[in-house]
């Protein structure tokens, strides 16, 4: 009897384990079964440009079965092939995937460059100071001058900017040095003339600190200038808004009387940041006035908010721009409009953010 439940006990225990070994095949054929593959179809282009933005993802037409844990920036800082290493999640588990992509340089360098250089006979000129060069590897890039030209002899030289970098990705810049006999330029290259003691800057009459007008020029606003406030005025009135001329023009005498008196109360330090001295005021070239209160209340009014937005369109500019002190020489004057003509006015508008006459021109305005 105890032979029979010897046999019969472990015909139970190894019936249990041929159970659990069958369950566990079980199990395993149904993970195997159900597990899915996951598939990751890459973009048909790996080449990615050097110190470029780039993001994994960028690179993945399409991943089957999963989805991409982490969207990290790709290290393009260095040319060659690079390792690339991710997660995919496929149904709550993490797998590993991996692929190359090839960092390369295929981009030119950048220049940037006057295409006209002008100079005067004899004169001794840099003609690379005045060319900048950038490029997508951010390596230093010398760059190089092409063709022949005569300091001593007036004319115009075709000449070129050379510029490598070491992929060997070239840029040629074409660019004309101008040898003149004796005409006075700014330093951007506009011509300046003096007509009877009146400046003239690429045309334009400029005045300013460094530019003064003789005492007898001026009569009054020139007809231009009146024609196209009286536009500029009939429209701001349809509108519903009244903009109106305070202060137009001011001869010499009477600007001397006018800066005299500021002198007086605050001092020539102080009366300089904000009145000019006889001859160097935008009144007396009959191009120039003041609008409405004269002060800074007028800037945050629906008329000076409109002038400072739409006087371009008639030819007007801000003579003396918000933050622009230093340049002008004279504080913000929101009520101050100057006649340029539209062409330029638009130029200078620079969508709203002012470029000053002496900004554009490259020059000074300095007692």
């Amino acid at each position: 009897m105890k032979r029979k439940r010897r046999i019969k006990k472990k015909f139970i225990i190894f019936s249990i384990i041929g159970l659990i070994i069958i369950l566990g095949i079980i199990i395993l054929v149904m993970f195997l079964f159900n597990k899915k593959d996951f598939k990751v179809t890459l973009s048909d282009d790996l080449d990615i440009e050097i110190n470029s933005l780039v993001k994994v993802s960028s690179l993945i037409d399409e991943i089957d079965n999963g989805k991409l844990v982490d969207d990290i920036d790709i290290d393009t800082s260095k040319l060659g092939e690079k390792d690339i290493s991710i997660k995919i999640d496929v149904d709550g588990k993490k797998e590993d995937y991996k692929f190359k992509v090839n960092i390369v340089d295929t981009i030119a360098p950048e220049l940037t460059f006057n295409e006209e250089v002008y100079t005067t006979v004899g004169d001794d000129i840099d003609l690379l100071s005045n060319v900048e060069v950038t490029d997508n590897s951010k390596e230093d890039i010398d760059v190089t001058l092409d063709g022949d030209y005569d300091i001593n002899t007036v004319g115009e030289y075709n000449l070129f900017y050379i510029a490598k970098d070491s992929s060997g990705n070239e840029t040629k810049k074409e660019f004309t040095l101008v040898v003149e006999d004796n005409v006075e330029r700014t330093s951007k290259g506009f011509v300046i003339e003096n007509r009877d003691g009146v400046t003239y800057i690429d045309g334009l009459l400029v005045v300013n600190k460094t530019y003064s007008l003789p005492s007898w020029y001026g009569d009054g606003l020139t007809s231009e200038t009146q024609s196209a406030f009286n536009e500029m005025e009939a429209d701001a009135k349809a509108l519903g808004l009244n903009i109106y001329i305070s202060s137009g023009y001011r001869s010499y005498s009477t600007q001397d009387t006018i800066y005299n008196n500021y002198v007086k109360v605050d001092g020539q330090k102080e009366a300089d940041t904000y009145s000019a001295r006889a001859g160097h005021s935008e009144h007396q070239t009959g191009l120039a006035f003041d609008l409405n209160s004269i002060d800074d209340s007028f800037t945050y009014t629906d008329e000076g908010k409109w002038v400072n937005a739409n006087c371009y369109k008639y030819g007007f500019i801000i003579r003396y721009p918000k933050g622009k002190d230093d340049i002008t020489g004279y504080m913000h004057e929101s009520w101050h409009l100057r006649y340029v003509g539209e062409e330029l006015a638009s130029k200078l508008y620079n969508n709203g953010d002012w470029i000053t006459l002496e900004e554009y021109f490259g020059i000074t305005s300095e007692y």
